[in-house]
Formats: C-alpha cells, structure tokens, sequence
C-alpha cells in the first residue's frame, strides 16, 4: 500500500529529461504580459528614433491626394504608364509604415528568446479529442491557472483603468489648450499623449509580466512534478538507451580524468600492463625514501592514466608483471615494497633516460 501511495504521490522534482521531453511537446513556461511589454518597448523605440521622419513621408504623401485628389487618381491609377508612379507612392508609404511594424516584432522576437520559449512542436498542432473535452476545459478554467488568470486580468483593468483616470486628469489642462490649435500643433500633441500613456502601459505590463513569469515557471514545475514510479520507470528507459550510456561513461572518464589529472602530472613514471593495468609512482629524492603511489587504475580508469601521462610527458613504461603485482599489492599513499625495489628502480631509470632524450632533442 505504501508503494502505491508513493507512486501516486509527485512529490519529486522533474529531471532534466522530463523537462526536455516537455519542452519537446511545445510545453515551455512563457509569460505573454512581458511579450506585449516588449511589443510596447518596440512601438515607443520605432517613436522616438524613427517617428518623426516617419510621420512627416506619410503626411506628405498623403496630403497630395487629400489636395487634388480627382488629377493624381487619374493619373495614378488611369492606364498602365501610372504604374512607376503608383509603384513610388506604395515603396514611400511602405519605408514609412515599416519601422512600426519591424521594430516591434524584433523586440517580441528577443522577449521570446530571453525566455527561452522559443520552441518548434508539431504536436502542438496536432488535432486531439481531449481540447474539446469539456471537463478538461473547466479544469483549465477553474482551476490553477484559470483562477490565475481572471485575477491577473481582472489586476490589469483596475490599475489600467486607474492609470488612465489620472493620466488624463493631470493632462487635461494642456488637452483643453490644444483644442483651438491647429493641424501641425494638434497631430504632435496626439502622438506624445499617445506615447506618454504607452510608456505607463509598459510599466504596469512589465510589472504585471515579471509577477506572470514566476508563476509560469512555478506552474511548469508543477505540472510536470514526478512520482517515484515516474523516476525508476525513467531510469529504466535511460539504462536502455546506448547514447545515454555514452554520455554516463563520457561524463564518468572525464570526472576521473580530473580527479586523476594533479596526481599524474607531477609523477615520475607510470608502469603499465599495455591495456589492463596502469599505476603511478611518484619519488622524492630529498627524503631519500621508496617511490609512492600517487594513482592506479584499470581498464578505463588506466586508459585515462595512460592519456594523461602522455599529455603531461609523464613516461609510460610497460611491465605487464610489475604492474599486475603493484596493483595488487598497493594502495595509494603507499611506499613501494622492497620486493619491487629492483623493477622499480629500472623503470624510473627508464623514465630518466626518457627525459635527458627529450632534453637533448630540445
């Protein structure tokens, strides 16, 4: 009973492979309040770096039709020679319109990235009965994130609405002012009122955002919360898996190779068994005392020996014997014996003979 009620019980945090899977499903934490404050941040850029030589090639294309608009519709739009000339006012038009639309969609593209919720799904997309479940779509109501949702909405109408309603009381005197102006005063006035109230819209929804997103992080975790079955039912499948067992054994040689790395480096000599055996002695002349055993390793363990000896120029001196009977014998921190004294002694002479080589090839 107990077994099942754990099985039951998520009360583990999701694995990296869990979230990888989730995320391959489509389902990644993503707060949509801080991608329309980006989308803000990219019209209030678009403004005030391009916003005034935008308005003024839209409005001075425009005006010529609003002026004479009977001549240039004949000519723009009369026979096929008005082509180049209907081809120009759209191109004008069109670099005049583009930064509006470009330069928010870039920022929304960046707020997307930073929330690493950029993800291709197809199964996203596939048709699936359970979206017209009924009870599933309450649940999503009513529950969690639903209740989350009309609260955080029901937020953002009341501190818009209050926002607003201050907004326009401070401004008002200078609304009443421009009344009377005229077209070149008022249109600007509009346009700086408009961007002013985005700029506070962007702060309530920027706030509001960072709120969501940790809640959506918070929810995803949630969401894919593990069971202990879920784990060793995990387990089971990554055990099967040979690029699973690949990256187990990569990561474990590479923990051993560091842990090895400081030990190798300043020995005198490995000894060897070309492919089973490695152990490394290490001598202090100065004490005058046996050579000790900094390292040993088989199998994998001495491969990554033996590759870290040749990289730090540590000799490698081969004994098949000497190797089997220091590995059996010895434990690290361990002097050499003195029935191991003789072969020990012509392999650190070997590696002496190695060095004064390579110091003479140098």
């Amino acid at each position: 009973m107990s077994n099942d009620d754990d099985d039951s019980d998520k009360s583990f945090e999701p694995t990296p492979e869990r979230l990888k899977k989730a995320r391959e499903n489509g389902d990644v934490p993503k707060s949509q309040d801080l991608l329309v404050a980006a989308s803000y941040l990219g019209i209030l850029i678009a403004f005030y770096a391009v916003g005034k030589a935008s308005i003024e090639t839209l409005g001075t294309s425009m005006m010529a039709f609003l002026d004479q608009p009977d001549r240039l519709a004949a000519v723009v739009f009369g026979d096929a020679m008005a082509a180049p000339i209907a081809g120009q006012f759209i191109t004008r038009i069109s670099f005049a319109v583009l930064p509006w639309y470009l330069v928010p969609a870039v920022v929304v593209i960046l707020a997307v990235l930073a929330q690493k919720a950029f993800v291709v799904a197809p199964k996203r997309i596939e048709p699936k009965l359970s979206r017209l479940s009924v009870i599933k779509n309450a649940q999503n109501k009513f529950g969690r994130s639903g209740l989350f949702e009309f609260g955080k909405n029901f937020l953002k109408l009341v501190i818009y609405s209050i926002a607003l309603g201050v907004y326009l009381t401070v401004r008002l005197p200078d609304m009443l002012a421009a009344v009377g102006g005229d077209a070149v005063t008022i249109v600007p006035f509009i346009a700086q009122l408009s961007m002013e109230f985005l700029f506070i819209a962007l702060i309530v929804s920027a706030s509001i955002g960072v709120v969501d997103a940790s809640f959506q992080q918070a929810e995803f975790i949630r969401k894919n919360m593990m069971s202990r079955k879920d784990i060793q039912d995990e387990m089971k499948n990554s055990e099967g898996d040979p690029h699973m067992k690949q990256q187990r054994m990569q990561k474990g040689q590479a923990i051993v190779k560091k842990q090895i790395k400081s030990a190798v480096a300043g020995a005198d000599v490995v000894i060897v068994n070309p492919t089973h055996y490695a152990v490394v002695l290490e001598w202090d002349r100065a004490q005058g005392g046996a050579p000790i055993c900094v390292a040993k390793g088989v199998d994998e363990v001495a491969a990554v020996i033996r590759e870290v000896a040749q990289e730090h120029g540590v000799p490698i001196h081969s004994d098949p014997p000497t190797a089997r009977a220091l590995y059996a014998t010895m434990e690290v921190g361990d002097e050499v014996e003195e029935t191991h004294y003789a072969p020990v002694a012509a392999a650190i002479r070997f590696a002496e003979e190695m060095r004064e080589r390579a110091k003479g090839r140098i």
